[in-house]
């Protein structure tokens, strides 16, 4: 298992990102929406693998609450 900090639809929401555009860019990125469960999430490197800047806050915030111990 690995200690890479998740992606989670917590994450995306927090951003203000709404569910119909989180729903387009997963189809658009062969990301299924439940791989965000708060029980599972995405890999960062996953998300920024996408090289969109949508991608990358999310990452970012992911990343920062590990770094700062939510």
């Amino acid at each position: 298992m690995s200690d890479e900090p998740v992606v989670t639809l917590r994450h995306l929401r927090a951003l203000g990102y709404c569910v119909p555009r989180i729903r387009a860019w997963c189809r658009e990125h062969g990301i299924d929406l439940r791989e965000f469960q708060e029980e599972h999430g995405v890999p960062v490197s996953r998300v920024r693998a996408t090289g969109c800047y949508f991608a990358a806050r999310a990452a970012d915030l992911a990343e920062s609450e590990v770094n700062h111990g939510r």
